[in-house]
């Protein structure tokens, strides 16, 4: 098998290789495709494999049945830019394997703290946001009232000063 276009096999074909269900092979490649594999498909829209997508197709299958790690996670392992999937196949390799996933499973910790982190960071900046609207709401609220009892005294003041005769027209009345 080689890259090339002439020599691609078909989903029946590779899952004759692998000892896979055409079911089960959709599977893997779609999982391969949801962390960025591109592969061939045809003029019916059909996948296609290469050598290339055959050996990812087995090491993920290596990593599920013999190291027991979830489809899931082979798939986003054999396709991380810093895993070397020829050593997984490798018997001998299983303490650099663990070793590897054992990192990859820190890293995915601290991940998930720093996103907790950011995630509780998030919340309180919302709930600041929140008080302080509330707050403005309030003070709004108030300088409404003070508003309006001004205008309440100002239209009091405007209605006793028509009722009430000024001096002048007073004076030059007589």
């Amino acid at each position: 098998m080689t890259n090339d276009n002439d020599c691609r096999l078909t989903a029946k074909e590779v899952a004759d290789i692998l000892g896979f269900t055409i079911t089960n092979l959709k599977h893997y490649a779609s999982l391969l495709e949801l962390n960025g594999l591109k592969i061939f498909r045809n003029t019916r829209n059909h996948r296609e494999y290469s050598e290339h997508d055959v050996k990812l197709l087995r090491t993920m299958q290596t990593l599920n049945r013999d190291k027991s790690l979830l489809l899931e996670d082979a798939a986003s392992l054999v396709m991380a830019s810093d895993t070397d999937i020829d050593t997984i196949q490798d018997e001998g390799s299983t303490e650099r394997l663990l070793a590897h996933i054992s990192a990859l499973m820190a890293d995915n910790k601290s991940l998930r703290e720093e996103l907790h982190a950011r995630d509780k960071l998030v919340l309180d900046f919302q709930s600041d946001i929140s008080n302080k609207m509330e707050q403005q709401a309030k003070i709004i609220a108030e300088q409404s009232a003070l508003i309006e009892t001004i205008r309440a005294e100002l239209e009091g003041i405007r209605k006793v000063a028509e009722e009430k005769p000024s001096v002048w027209s007073g004076l030059f009345s007589r």
